[in-house]
Order: structure tokens, then C-alpha cells, then sequence
């Protein structure tokens, strides 16, 4: 695979292009990516709306009739319901892990092993959420198989 970047003064938005023989798996997976990294999910705090890159979220998360969206260092209140979070971030690195949280699987440092068939992620920010036995299957098979 070649990659080119061309530098074009005169242009007014950035255009991606993919020039392929045939449309495989590769070039799927560039367009998902490619498509993650373009969308974006609004939240709020205190009043004020923020913009919100998926990739800056570390997960999403439901208490008391409200979404949260965690990132680094901040929480943001979401207006979604976490069913339309997961529509809306289907083909992303996002995952469900239990009823009530949605997760990002490039924030994933380590799993280990819990009870009763569930598992523990550590975040990279040191956040420790559980994996409920029903979706450590869907997760496997989300990352390779690779667990």
C-alpha cells in the first residue's frame, strides 16, 4: 500500500481518496477509520457545549436517566441514550460491556480475569471497569479474538 499527501493551498476541505484494484477488507477498514476519525459527539458541562472527538472518549457511561462521556480528565453530560450512541459509533472501536456502559477499546491498557465469567478492564487512565459475562464475547470477537 502507497501512501501520498499532497499539499494543495487552494482547496477548502480536506478529501480522502482510495485508489484500489478491488474493494477488500483493507480498504473497509480504512474507510471505518477514516469515518471515526471524522465524527464528533456533543457534550456539556455546566451549560456549556463542547465538541467531542469519539477518539478523546475513554467510555460512556448511564446513571440516574443521564449518559456521561469520560475522557482524560473531564466528564461531559451527553444528550443521547447510550442505544443511539451505539448506532451512531457501530463500526468504531466502541463496544457495550454491560447494561450500562459503553467503552472504547483503544483506551484498553490490560484485562484480567473476574468472577463468574466477567472480566476487568484497566483504562489508560488507570479506570477499572467490569466486562459483564454476556458481552466478553462480543469483545473478543470485536478485537481479533485476541483475549
Amino acid at each position: 500500500m502507497k501512501i501520498r499527501v499532497e499539499e494543495r493551498p487552494t482547496i477548502e476541505e480536506t478529501e480522502v481518496l482510495i485508489s484500489c484494484k478491488v474493494k477488500n477488507e483493507q480498504t473497509e477498514e480504512i474507510v471505518r477509520i477514516l469515518t471515526y476519525l471524522n465524527k464528533t459527539i456533543t457534550g456539556k458541562i455546566d451549560d456549556r457545549l463542547y465538541t467531542l472527538a469519539p477518539r478523546k472518549i475513554y467510555f460512556f457511561d448511564s446513571a440516574d436517566n443521564k449518559v456521561f462521556a469520560y475522557t482524560k480528565n473531564e466528564v461531559y453530560e451527553i444528550s443521547l441514550k447510550l442505544y443511539q450512541l451505539e448506532e451512531i459509533l457501530s463500526d468504531t472501536p466502541f463496544i457495550r460491556i454491560n447494561k450500562n456502559t459503553i467503552l472504547n477499546t483503544r483506551k484498553i491498557q490490560t484485562f484480567s480475569s473476574s468472577l463468574n465469567g466477567r472480566m476487568e478492564a484497566t483504562l489508560l487512565n488507570k479506570e477499572k471497569l467490569i466486562i459483564s459475562r454476556k458481552y466478553v464475547s462480543v469483545l473478543k470477537r470485536k478485537l481479533g479474538g485476541k483475549l
